[in-house]
């Protein structure tokens, strides 16, 4: 616990720093193009903004504002944004997790005769869809690799994100996002429920942003029957546009435990590094780092994702 508070004052000390440099170099509504209230039916948006072509060429998803662009790798951290309307990004997500005193068994699980270690493989298909502006479908379908008989294997989650407002001014931009889980795959059973928050603040203008994502889940299901019906974390951190291909995130999330046998929550910090290496093409690499440095949660691990883009 004490390394957790050390590693969040860290963070909330550099994010304060952030913050107070971007205010001091913030400009005035009249210089940035205020434009007030946007009166279009049916969206909710506080501001809209003039802001000049700084001749960069937005990354793959991203929209026509310069500090409006959504986070699409292979990890927790998400923006306020939503897809543009009309986009269809597929996602192809692998995943590897080590994690220590694990109780299953096979060639994929435990690598010693002790099975003091567990690695995890996974695939999963995941499809976000702009439905219309500020509306976001999302629909994702895991698939353990070398167990296919755990509970829950191939469950649908079904997600809708929705944009409360952009960003103006000092206010951040924020959005919810809603998840059901369904019990479509091996032996799973009732729905679960999550839902998320996601707060955007621009750091530096068209480079740098600042996100929060807390999160609730109620878990109603019996894929495991020790876990915690109400589970709850947080996710911080930034993104930042290393240049017109490249966009790299990093976060810090605590969870609270998932099963009643857990001594204690998680805390784990993501790297992700995204690449626009083709037209509507972004490869994306993230690693997580386990932070207790106990027998208890994951280790390490990383994941690779390829997207691919429509429409929009």
């Amino acid at each position: 616990m004490r390394r957790a508070m050390v590693v969040c004052a860290s963070i909330a000390v550099s994010m304060l720093a952030f913050v107070g440099s971007a205010v001091a170099n913030e400009p005035s509504p009249a210089t940035r193009g205020f434009q007030g209230l946007n009166t279009t039916p049916g969206v909710l948006s506080l501001a809209g903004y003039n802001m000049q072509d700084t001749g960069q060429k937005p990354m793959n998803g991203a929209h026509e504002m310069e500090d409006d662009w959504d986070i699409n790798g292979p990890i927790f951290l998400r923006s306020a944004t939503p897809e543009s309307p009309g986009e269809v990004l597929i996602k192809n997500n692998f995943s590897w997790e080590h994690e220590k005193n694990d109780s299953h068994n096979g060639w994929f699980w435990g690598n010693n005769d002790n099975n003091d270690n567990a690695d995890h493989y996974e695939y999963e298909l995941e499809v976000e869809w702009g439905v219309v502006e500020n509306h976001e479908l999302i629909f994702a379908m895991p698939w353990r690799i070398g167990d296919g008989r755990v509970e829950g294997n191939g469950d649908l989650t079904v997600g809708w994100h929705w944009r409360l407002w952009k960003e103006d001014g000092m206010m951040p931009a924020v959005a919810i996002r809603n998840f059901l889980r369904f019990p479509t795959g091996v032996g799973s059973s009732s729905i679960d429920y999550e839902l998320r928050g996601l707060i955007t603040k621009t750091l530096v203008p068209g480079a740098t942003r600042l996100h929060i994502n807390p999160y609730a889940k109620s878990v109603n299901g019996n894929n495991n029957e020790d876990v915690h019906p109400f589970q709850y974390g947080a996710a911080i951190g930034i993104d930042h546009r290393i240049n017109d291909s490249l966009l790299f995130v990093a976060d810090y999330k605590y969870s609270s435990e998932e099963d009643k046998a857990a001594p204690r929550g998680n805390h784990e910090a993501e790297f992700d590094l995204d690449w626009d290496f083709a037209q509507n093409q972004i490869l994306g690499v993230s690693l997580l780092v386990g932070l207790d440095g106990d027998d208890y949660g994951a280790d390490f691990g990383a994941k690779v994702s390829y997207m691919i883009s429509f429409g929009g």
